[in-house]
C-alpha cells in the first residue's frame, strides 16, 4: 500500500473516531433530547459509519483473496450509499434547525433531497453491474469510470440545495449558526471539487467530519446549554408554583383544629392528623413528579385536605364523591387547588355552607373531571376595587347569559392549556378534560 493510502486510512480512522466521541458527549448528556439534537446525533452516526466504510475500502484494495474481495465492493458500496444518505439527513437538520427559531418553513427541501437521494442511490446499485461510476479490476483494486463525474454532480446538486435554503434564511440566523451550517455546505463541496480531480486523495469525508465539528462548537453545545437552562427554569417555575398551592393559612387553621380535637375528642385528631401528614404528602410527592400521576393519587390528596375541612366546617361543608373512572393520568396538583378555591370562595362563604361534587365520566376519546358546588357565586360584571373577581351572590337569570371571558382564559404550562368562561350564577363549574394527552381546563360560573 501506497504512503498516501497509509494517510487516508489514518485520516479517516481518526475522524470517525472524533465522530463517535460527539456522538458519545451528545448521548450521556441530557436524557431528554429535542429533534434537532437527535438529527445531529443522527448525522454524525452516518458520518462516522461513511468514514470507517471508506477506510476499509483503502485498508483491503490490492488484495484479491476472498474476504478482501468482498470487503472492497461492500465498502465501496457503502461509502456511495451513506454519502448521499448523509446529504439528506443533514438538510432535515437544517429545516429543523430553521423551524425550531419559530420560522414557517416548508418540509419540501427534505422530501426533495431524499428524493435525490434516493435516485443517486438507484445509480449507484445500477453502477455494480454496468460500472458507469467506478470499477474494482481483477487485482481487486478501486477505478474511476467515464461516468464518475455524474455521482460527484449529484453530491453538488444537493449541497447547493442547502446552500439556498441557508442564504434564504440568514437573516434569522446569528453570525456562529450560519458560520457553522456554512461550513457543512462550503468544506464538504471545495473537498468533493479537490477529490474529482486529483486522484488518490480521501479529504471529502474529513471535511464532512472538520464541519460537524463546527456546528458541535459553534450550535450544538449552544443548544444543548439553552435547553438545559430552560429545563433549569421550568423546574424552578414549576416548584414556585407547587410550593404556592401549600397555603400557610390552611396548614395554620389545620394545627389549630388538631389543638382542639386533642382536648376534646383525641381519636378524632389523630385521623384529623393522618389526613394532614397524609395532605403534606400529597405535595411533597407532587413537588418531585416530573410526569403525569394516576387521577386516584391525585384523588386520595383532594380527600386529605377536604377531610379535614369538614373537620373545621362541620356540617357546612358536605362532599359528594362520583368517581367510577379513576384510571387515567393527571398532572399533579391539577384538583386539590381547584377544590379548595370551590370551598375557600364558595361554600365556606355562604352562611349555610354548601355541598361540592367532584364526578368523572371518561369514553374512549376522553377523560373528563367535574368539579361544581353551590356556594356565592359572584358577578364577573362587577369587579373589585382592585380589579379583581371575587365570588359574590347574584340572581341567577331566566336565560343564561353568553360567557363572559376571563382576562387570563388563555395560561400556557407544560402540557395544559387553561380556558375559563363566567356565567353569573349560584352555582359554579370547574371542568376538566384529558384529550390526546392535552388538558383543557374550563370554568363557568
Amino acid at each position: 500500500m501506497s504512503t498516501i493510502g497509509y494517510i487516508n486510512i489514518s485520516l479517516e480512522l481518526f475522524g470517525g473516531l472524533l465522530s463517535l466521541i460527539f456522538i458519545l458527549c451528545l448521548s450521556l448528556g441530557s436524557p431528554k433530547k429535542e429533534e434537532l439534537e437527535h438529527l445531529y446525533i443522527r448525522v454524525l452516526s452516518i458520518n462516522t459509519a461513511v468514514l470507517f466504510s471508506d477506510a476499509a475500502a483503502w485498508l483491503f484494495k490490492g488484495h484479491p483473496d476472498g474476504f478482501s474481495f468482498w470487503m472492497v465492493r461492500i465498502a465501496n458500496f457503502l461509502v456511495f450509499t451513506f454519502g448521499y444518505i448523509l446529504l439528506a439527513v443533514f438538510t432535515d437538520y437544517l429545516v429543523c434547525f430553521i423551524s425550531a427559531k419559530g420560522i414557517g418553513i416548508s418540509r419540501a427541501p427534505s422530501r426533495l433531497m431524499w428524493t435525490l437521494t434516493l435516485a443517486a442511490i438507484v445509480l449507484v446499485v445500477i453502477s455494480q453491474y454496468n460500472h458507469m461510476y467506478y470499477l474494482i479490476d481483477s487485482q481487486n483494486i478501486y477505478r474511476r469510470q467515464r461516468w464518475f463525474w455524474i455521482s460527484q454532480m449529484a453530491g453538488i446538486i444537493c449541497m447547493l440545495i442547502n446552500g439556498t435554503i441557508l442564504i434564504r434564511y440568514r437573516k434569522y440566523l446569528s453570525k456562529k449558526e450560519l458560520t457553522g451550517l456554512a461550513a457543512y455546505i462550503v468544506l464538504p463541496v471545495m473537498a468533493m471539487l479537490v477529490q474529482a480531480f486529483v486522484y488518490g486523495i480521501a479529504v471529502l469525508y474529513i471535511a464532512t467530519t472538520v464541519s460537524a465539528l463546527c456546528i458541535y462548537i459553534s450550535i450544538q453545545v449552544e443548544q444543548s446549554r439553552k435547553f438545559s437552562q430552560e429545563e433549569l427554569e421550568l423546574e424552578k417555575s414549576r416548584t414556585a408554583i407547587m410550593l404556592s398551592q401549600i397555603h400557610p393559612h390552611f396548614l395554620y387553621n389545620s394545627l389549630s383544629v388538631i389543638k382542639g380535637l386533642c382536648q376534646t375528642d383525641p381519636g378524632k385528631a389523630e385521623l384529623a392528623v393522618d389526613h394532614f401528614s397524609g395532605f403534606l404528602r400529597g405535595n411533597l410527592d407532587s413537588l418531585t413528579a416530573g410526569s403525569p400521576i394516576p387521577f386516584s393519587q391525585e384523588l386520595s390528596h383532594t380527600r386529605h385536605y377536604l377531610e379535614l375541612e369538614q373537620m373545621r366546617f362541620g356540617s357546612r361543608l358536605n362532599v359528594i364523591y362520583d368517581a367510577p373512572v379513576t384510571d387515567f393520568l393527571i398532572p399533579p396538583l391539577t384538583l386539590q387547588p381547584i377544590v379548595e378555591n370551590a370551598v375557600r370562595h364558595g361554600i365556606v362563604k355562604r352562611e349555610e355552607g354548601g355541598t361540592l361534587t367532584i364526578s368523572t365520566a371518561g369514553t374512549s376519546e376522553a377523560c373528563t373531571v367535574t368539579v361544581t358546588d353551590d356556594g356565592i357565586g359572584f358577578d364577573p360584571l362587577k369587579p373589585m376595587q382592585d380589579g379583581k373577581k371575587t365570588h359574590r351572590h347574584t340572581e341567577c337569570p331566566k336565560t343564561p347569559p353568553d360567557p363572559v371571558p376571563c382576562h387570563s382564559d388563555h395560561t400556557e404550562c407544560p402540557g395544559m392549556r387553561h380556558r375559563c368562561s363566567y356565567y353569573p350564577s349560584q352555582e359554579h363549574c370547574w371542568e376538566i378534560t384529558l384529550l390526546s394527552n392535552i388538558l383543557q381546563q374550563k370554568r363557568e360560573d
